[in-house]
This record gives structure tokens, sequence and C-alpha cells, in this order.
């Protein structure tokens, strides 16, 4: 699925049920069949909560697993979850389960996550601007899956689909479009969207990289984002720029 394809459809969906399903169809194309949304920070869960909305379930046949999860307390201590707020680019689950410091119980957490069937898994962590860290965790029931090549749309996906899953606020009203952001700012946001790094953008455009992200963080700063992925989504969904 096209990424403006997909924020297009996920903007007038009416109800987060029908976000999620949009969104794991677009994950399905990249071989994910599994699919959590859920928060990571005290402060994402109180957000969820004033919004109404909830904790995402996988969409196929991982009730047990789910149920013994919440049952073994495994919440308070999953070692994908607490990584999430610390990191800004997807990870993958076989990182975490590498790192030295894991208890026994969270490398039983992530052994018996593999046997009930959740492989390949990837994370994406998600970032409000007042210290809302939520996660998108992504698994097949295969081995083997490289999502290198699709991460940078798979982030962007992911940062529309918790966007609008937590019901953020309406777009920006249209006369504004055209005047919310600079020429430059829409012109940073524009290549940073189609993955060229900072420098690769001040070649592009002829400025100084110390420019470029001048640009994007003044962007950010206007759309009130904290990441330059959540500016690219949120400038895509209110016609700012064109991916």
């Amino acid at each position: 699925m096209r990424i403006s394809d997909f924020i297009e459809k996920s903007n007038e969906a009416h109800t987060p049920e029908d976000v999620f399903k949009l969104f794991q169809l677009a994950m399905e194309e990249f071989g994910y069949e599994q699919v959590v949304f859920a928060p990571a920070t005290l402060a994402a869960k109180a957000a969820m909560e004033q919004t109404g909305s909830q904790l995402t379930l996988p969409m196929r046949g991982s009730d047990e697993w789910f149920n013994h999860y919440m049952s073994s307390g495994y919440g308070d201590i999953d070692p994908v979850l607490l990584v999430a707020p610390t990191k800004r680019a997807p990870f993958l689950w076989k990182d975490v389960e590498a790192l030295s410091t894991l208890s026994p119980r969270q490398r039983q957490v992530m052994r018996e996550s593999r046997e009930a069937g959740l492989k390949s898994g990837l994370s994406i962590p998600i970032h409000g601007p007042q210290g809302e860290s939520y996660i998108v965790s992504l698994a097949s029931d295969r081995d083997g899956i490289d999502p290198e090549p699709h991460l940078k749309n798979m982030q962007i996906l992911a940062v529309q689909f918790g966007l609008t899953y937590a019901r953020a606020p309406a777009p920006f009203e249209e006369e504004t479009k055209t005047n919310y952001l600079t020429e430059r700012e829409r012109e940073c946001l524009t290549w940073t969207a189609r993955g060229k790094s900072a420098w690769a953008i001040s070649k592009i455009l002829g400025v100084s990289e110390h420019t470029v992200n001048f640009h994007l963080k003044s962007a950010m700063k206007k759309l009130s984002t904290s990441n330059r992925v959540a500016a690219v989504v949120l400038a895509i969904r209110n016609g700012l720029i064109m991916p």
C-alpha cells in the first residue's frame, strides 16, 4: 500500500478499529501477520485512556500467548517494551535478546514468544511531544524476514497509524496549509520523506547541513513533533508536502 493511500484511507476511517485493520493489511505486504500497538510509558497510557483508545491485539491465533503474557506479568519486564522509549528508530527483537543486561526471566519472555510463533520480531517506537512513547510490534510465523529495504516506509506508516489510532488533533485548517511551513521547510521535509539524510539534502539544495537541520527543527517545532519522521507524517497528512 502506498504511503499516500494509507494516509488518505486512515484519515477517512471512522473508528480506531478501522485504522488498525488498514495498518494490518499494510504490514502483511511486508510479511508481518502479527501486529500489536501499546503504550510504552505512563504518559502514553494516560493519553490512550483519555481518548478512549485501547491496546490492540495480534490479528491471528495469539490469544493463548497474550493471556499467558498478561497473567504472568510479562508486561512489567518485557525487554522490548522497556527499551522502546530509549529508541528513535525501528529495532529487531533479536538485537534486544542479544543484550547482556537481560535477566533470566526477560530471556524467558523472549524465548516463549518465539515458541508461541512470534518470529522475525520488529518494533517501531513512536514518541509524542509530552513524554508519550508507544510501540508498534510486528512479528511473523516465519523466520528470516529482512525488513531493512522497507524500514523507512514502515516507520512512516507506523507513525501515521499511531497518530490516527490515538486520535491526534484534527488536520490544520485549509487556509493555513500554504503558509504554515516555509518553502525551505517543506523542501527539507519532502526530501526527508524520500529517505535522504540532512547531508544529502544539503547537497541537493546547495545549502549547508547546518541549514537543513535548522529548517527541519523549525518544522518539527511548528508541527509539535519530537522527531523528523512524525513531522514528515503530519506534513503529508495535512497536505503540506507530497511524499
